[in-house]
């Protein structure tokens, strides 16, 4: 008996250390708890991350791909009405929300290093984060009325962003079929 209350007290003494050990680790100081970002600062980013594409291709790739079915879903006779419609609208509103962040990284296009520099950049993307979230909500919740509201977010962030760093809106060579 006496041996099984040794290793008990042995047992009893390594957890009341590990114990110890994590609670004091575990916030037990004075510090302040991290302070979130503000919602309209870009998220942070590990230093020297970017896609291995050009903005340029992840916009025509994701965004006007997407930007189009959404669209279209406002014209006559085109309003989602199925669970599965519903879903593609809600595919597409992922690709858009994802591609704002994705756009604030840069890529390997010619003009990419310096546009990410610019706060207006930054600016425009996270309009189209918060479109494509927008979009989503209205996908999740089969909402045409805010599909709608939202596809206006989003023509409001391209057209804005358009206007100041890409006016002729040239794909670069970079092409994709819309469907009709």
């Amino acid at each position: 008996m006496k041996g099984m209350s040794d290793g008990r007290t042995r047992g009893l003494g390594l957890f009341l250390g590990v114990s110890a050990l994590v609670i004091s680790g575990c916030g037990g100081g004075t510090q302040a708890p991290p302070q979130a970002a503000p919602p309209s600062a870009p998220p942070p980013v590990a230093a020297g991350v970017k896609p291995a594409v050009s903005i340029n291709a992840v916009m025509v790739a994701m965004v006007d791909h997407a930007g189009h079915v959404l669209w279209d879903a406002e014209r006559e006779g085109r309003a989602p009405k199925t669970d599965a419609e519903w879903a593609e609208i809600e595919h597409h509103a992922i690709q858009v929300t994802a591609a704002g962040p994705l756009v604030s990284l840069g890529g390997t296009g010619p003009m990419d290093a310096t546009w990410v520099q610019s706060p207006e950049w930054q600016t425009y993307s996270q309009q189209m984060t918060e479109a494509g979230v927008a979009l989503l909500a209205a996908a999740r919740s089969k909402n045409q009325q805010a599909l709608v509201a939202a596809n206006g977010q989003l023509v409001e962030s391209c057209e804005a962003c358009h206007k100041q760093f890409k006016p002729d809106l040239p794909t670069e060579g970079l092409v994709h079929s819309h469907i009709e």
